[in-house]
């Protein structure tokens, strides 16, 4: 099956784990060297961006850029600082010939606005369908006011229905930590003189927020929209209604036995129980492909329709 619930693994794999330790906290181990291994079932999915910067960011959902079409025109993706070497830095962004480039790592999604007027309040609010912040956990932002202090505020969930700062002059973000979150939460910047909101981002469980970005041309600052093909990150599971997007059992209990192996120090029969992973999911992928797999043909006399001596 792709995707498969907390509760089913707990259900046919809890006594795979030894009586002293946490189903849960062993999959936040073993899943996310799974998803590593490859482009599983359920792995790889579509994702569109709407973007008037030069630049967009992945959800917090994803790893990593496999395609982009931006404006329905397939774009090359090229790796980080490809065009610096060839034309350097421009504020329209990299040229159209370049396609989307990789832009490394931000803090948040959406740089916060620069002019005299644009200040920011920083508010925390539930995910929908939720309508309070979590009973437990604890989020800590740094950032810079607009006389160029920097503080750092900290911000205690205690099911309240938002959470805003001290601070109304807000003009840089440089951190936001986090910490024992079981729900999902949005960080939001408050435009305090009638401009657009930002949403900065989407946080659970323990972290430090960091968003993968990629720059674009877009000298005329419109709103493109970027279809993205996207490989799914591990999200850490807190709770049984948690999904877990790569449903193999057989693999997710050999990662099991293979993370217990490594406990006891029996790196042998570990490595034999992460290659039995391996094999067990490229099996399920060849299955889940069917027909639809890539061919290799060859055409001796060339690909145009004349007949060509070859001789």
């Amino acid at each position: 099956m792709p995707a498969i619930s907390v509760k089913s693994i707990r259900r046919y794999l809890a006594d795979y784990v030894r009586p002293d330790e946490d189903l849960v906290t062993k999959l936040n181990f073993v899943m996310p060297r799974l998803y590593s291994m490859g482009m599983w079932r359920d792995l790889v999915y579509e994702w569109t961006i709407t973007t008037s910067n030069t630049y967009f960011s992945l959800p917090e959902h994803s790893e990593s850029l496999l395609g982009a079409m931006v404006d329905n025109a397939p774009s090359e993706i090229k790796a980080v600082w490809h065009d610096y070497r060839i034309q350097g830095y421009t504020n329209e962004g990299p040229s159209p010939l370049f396609g989307v480039v990789d832009d490394g790592w931000s803090v948040i999604r959406e740089d916060l606005l620069t002019g005299d007027s644009d200040d920011y309040e920083i508010e925390l609010r539930p995910v929908s369908p939720a309508t309070a912040l979590p009973n437990i956990g604890e989020v800590s932002i740094s950032f810079t006011i607009r006389d160029e202090s920097d503080f750092e505020e900290d911000f205690e969930m205690a099911g309240q229905s938002t959470a805003t700062s001290s601070r109304s002059t807000v003009t840089e973000i440089s951190e936001i930590q986090f910490s024992g979150l079981n729900e999902a939460i949005d960080v939001y910047a408050i435009h305090q003189n009638g401009g657009t909101d930002i949403k900065l981002a989407t946080i659970k469980g323990d972290g430090i927020t960091r968003y993968r970005r990629f720059r674009l041309y877009n000298a005329d600052g419109t709103v493109k929209s970027v279809k993205t093909l996207l490989k799914r990150a591990w999200q850490p599971v807190f709770n049984d209604d948690d999904v877990v997007y790569l449903g193999n059992l057989n693999a997710i209990k050999h990662g099991l036995l293979g993370m217990l192996a490594e406990d006891n120090a029996d790196l042998q029969r570990a490595e034999y129980h992460w290659r039995v992973c391996e094999k067990l999911l490229n099996e399920e992928m060849d299955a889940t492909r069917g027909a639809a797999k890539p061919k290799l043909r060859l055409k001796p006399d060339g690909g145009s329709f004349a007949v060509t001596n070859i001789m």
